[in-house]
């Protein structure tokens, strides 16, 4: 019935689609006029009566549908029973994927941590070396300067001994021009032919003289005294401890 619904239908539409397109180019033919008006109606009861027809069809289709849907759903213990499974077993890769996710968030994070540890430890390495390479320089740097100080010191000190050796061989050397002048200017007195003169520059040892308490030693300027005052050394150092001192020339 519902395939003959449609049969209707579709001769309806197709003799009325034909009576209309008839009708609009053969208008001035009264004979083809009625038959195409007679074809228009025609179809137009075909298409009242086979639609209908046609629902019934569609409304018999619904039963059998229900019933498939019906038999879809209807699954046997086995196979709810691998559907539960399939879910339990997609859950449990759902919850290791959360469980990795969090692993490799935990992971990014203690790595940021060490970096950033890492970075801080180098900031505080090259701050300790560049306060040790400082502190370094500044105990050169005052080194130096002690030794810069040292030397001046020293310089000062080895100009002060040059001054005063300088000072002190000028005076030896006035002294010695006054003790010359003053023996230039005694009178030379002859001893008695018993006691004789001695002359010191002759001798070839140390002489002292009891009277002045002055040594005379060899390759020194020679001068003329009274035997009777020589005193003999064997050393300047004997000399000097019976409280004698040396010639000046």
């Amino acid at each position: 019935m519902s395939t003959l619904g449609n049969i209707f239908v579709l001769l309806g539409l197709v003799g009325s689609g034909w009576g209309i397109i008839r009708l609009l180019r053969q208008r001035k033919h009264p004979l083809t006029k009625r038959l195409n008006l007679i074809m228009l109606i025609g179809g137009i009861i075909l298409v009242i009566v086979g639609s209908p027809m046609a629902n019934t069809k569609a409304a018999s289709g619904s039963p059998h549908q229900s019933s498939s849907v019906s038999k879809t759903k209807a699954l046997t213990a086995k196979q709810q029973s691998r559907l539960d499974a399939e879910k339990a077993h997609g859950k449990i890769l759902l919850a290791v994927k959360a469980k990795k996710v969090a692993e490799l968030k935990a992971l990014k994070k203690e790595e940021a941590s060490l970096e950033s540890e890492a970075s801080s430890q180098a900031a505080a390495s090259s701050v300790a070396a560049a306060s040790s390479s400082r502190a370094a320089s500044e105990a050169a740097s005052k080194e130096a300067s002690a030794s810069q100080v040292a030397a001046s010191e020293q310089a000062a000190a080895a100009s002060s001994q040059a001054a005063a050796a300088t000072q002190a061989a000028k005076q030896a050397e006035e002294a010695q021009k006054s003790a010359a002048n003053q023996q230039a200017t005694q009178p030379q007195q002859q001893a008695p032919a018993k006691s004789g003169d001695l002359y010191t520059g002759n001798q070839g040892t140390i002489i002292g003289n009891s009277r002045s308490k002055i040594y005379h030693v060899p390759g020194q300027a020679g001068y003329h005294m009274n035997s009777a005052n020589a005193v003999y050394f064997n050393s300047e150092a004997d000399a000097q401890a019976a409280g004698y001192r040396k010639a000046l020339r």
